[in-house]
């Protein structure tokens, strides 16, 4: 009797056994995905790279620019001290010329004043004290009579520099068999306020 086999053969296992089915298409294609994935691997670590790059050189760019501000604020911050020695410095040398405006100021008034009393101090009157603190002027002297005290008053206050003359002592004291007497004159002085022609 003859048998037909109307079936697919079965494919045999060449390696020693057992059915192979669809293995060797599945290993192709995991075989075929390895490249993809290799370049994905290093287009991430590519971009990584590349961004640690980009915010290393952008930190320095930052660091180096802080730097520099730092370096520019010290400098500024110098200056600034330098400004205010020197302001300090001007200030001082303002005083001290203010000073000096002050005393020659003074020593025109003074010289002044005692170019006034050397006119006005009449003979036989002689001067043993003088004390001139802010236009207030404090004479003591000597005189031979109350006569030429009254004179000398009156020579103060006609030269126009005196003014307020007031007599606080007069007393009559007897020297070597000479009568004099000591005197106290307190007055102000100020320089004559000269009239505008019309």
């Amino acid at each position: 009797m003859i048998r037909v086999n109307l079936l697919s053969p079965e494919k045999k296992d060449v390696g020693g056994g057992g059915e192979t089915g669809a293995f060797p298409d599945e290993a192709r294609e995991s075989k075929l995905n390895i490249p993809a994935i290799a370049a994905a691997v290093i287009i991430t670590f590519g971009s990584i790279g590349y961004l640690y790059f980009s915010q290393t050189a952008e930190i320095d760019n930052k660091q180096q620019t802080l730097a520099e501000r730092r370096a520019r604020k010290a400098e500024l911050d110098k200056v600034l001290q330098t400004l205010a020695q020197l302001e300090k410095t001007k200030k001082n040398l303002d005083k001290k010329i203010e000073v000096i405006e002050k005393l020659k100021g003074q020593q025109m008034t003074t010289v002044r004043m005692m170019d006034e009393l050397s006119k006005a101090i009449p003979e036989s009157v002689w001067l043993t004290k003088l004390n001139f603190s802010k236009g207030t002027l404090t004479l003591s002297g000597k005189a031979f009579t109350n006569n030429l005290i009254a004179d000398f008053m009156n020579n103060l206050d006609s030269s126009g520099y005196f003014t307020e003359i007031h007599l606080r002592a007069s007393k009559r004291e007897r020297k070597a068999n000479i009568e004099v007497f000591d005197f106290s004159i307190v007055c102000q002085f100020n320089e004559p306020i000269t009239k505008k022609a019309v």
